[in-house]
């Protein structure tokens, strides 16, 4: 089931959360929706994985394109001493020209999902530190637990429960333009090397016929195959652009995290203390004489 990003645009009155959590959820589970509420909750991973099997697919789509280019110019090469029709070896050299400019346009694209992939995994490294909020939840609750027989559980669970929810809210908003900038971005890449994967194999298998058809015929087909990737440099080229905007964009987001992460524990100490103030108060409460 394919869902275009563009039916959830002004899906949702709140600054459009409700098109950002739908894709993300989309996406995270390969294509197909969540079927239950309970599936939109957890610690945040769920949030910051929805494109990285499409992501690692356009990856390996780039690096099998490159090879396939790189093995089309080295026969190309390996053809053209040999090709005497002048019109069979300007049709070869056409196919060279075109497929070195693609090789050009797409390898810095293959270098830039290399770096956003790397920055993608610190981020999930510091999403999975909320792992660590919880542990230190229970263990401040069940202190507490145990210093009041049970008395004021209840509070000391709502006021770290408070803690952590504010800033896994926070966490999912530090990422959430980024990750919805990426859905984009990947969907349109998926879509470009879908099109210059066919669009690329149609001149290759151009230049292979080459030696089995005559020479004005093979420079006709060289050339309308050609023709078709007359754009494609360009259209790797703007979405290389795209990919370093978001790196940008996803740096942001790890700042945010940082500064976001540091805050928690600011306020984390005062809670602490807090929570210490209860114990404190209870402790008081059955030692005063009435």
């Amino acid at each position: 089931m394919f869902i275009s990003p563009e039916r959830f645009e002004a899906s949702d009155e709140d600054g459009g959360k409700m098109q950002l959590t739908i894709l993300l959820l989309f996406l995270s589970n390969e294509g197909t929706l969540p079927s239950e509420p309970e599936q939109l909750n957890g610690n945040g991973i769920l949030v910051l994985n929805p494109t990285n099997n499409l992501q690692n697919a356009n990856e390996k789509a780039i690096a099998q394109y490159r090879e396939n280019l790189k093995n089309a110019v080295r026969e190309i090469l390996a053809d053209l001493p040999n090709t005497r029709k002048k019109k069979r070896r300007q049709a070869l050299q056409e196919a060279l020209a075109a497929l070195t400019g693609l090789t050009l346009a797409v390898t810095p694209l293959g270098e830039s999902l290399g770096k956003i992939k790397k920055q993608q995994a610190e981020l999930i490294w510091k999403f999975k530190l909320q792992d660590e909020w919880k542990f230190w939840a229970a263990a401040k609750v069940q202190k507490v637990g145990e210093s009041t027989d049970g008395l004021r559980t209840a509070e000391a669970v709502s006021i770290t429960e408070n803690l952590n929810n504010r800033y896994g809210l926070q966490f999912r908003d530090c990422v959430g333009e980024f990750l919805w900038d990426q859905i984009r971005f990947n969907l349109d890449l998926k879509t470009t090397l879908s099109s210059l994967q066919s669009s690329t194999s149609e001149l290759i298998d151009a230049t292979e016929r080459c030696p089995s058809i005559k020479a004005k015929k093979c420079r006709k087909v060289v050339r309308n195959a050609v023709k078709e990737l007359q754009n494609a440099p360009q259209d790797l080229h703007d979405l290389w652009i795209k990919s370093d905007t978001l790196k940008d964009t996803q740096k942001e987001s790890y700042f945010c995290l940082e500064i976001t992460l540091d805050d928690y524990a600011d306020e984390r100490v005062e809670v602490e203390r807090h929570l210490e103030d209860i114990i404190e108060e209870y402790r008081e409460s059955i030692t005063t004489p009435k």
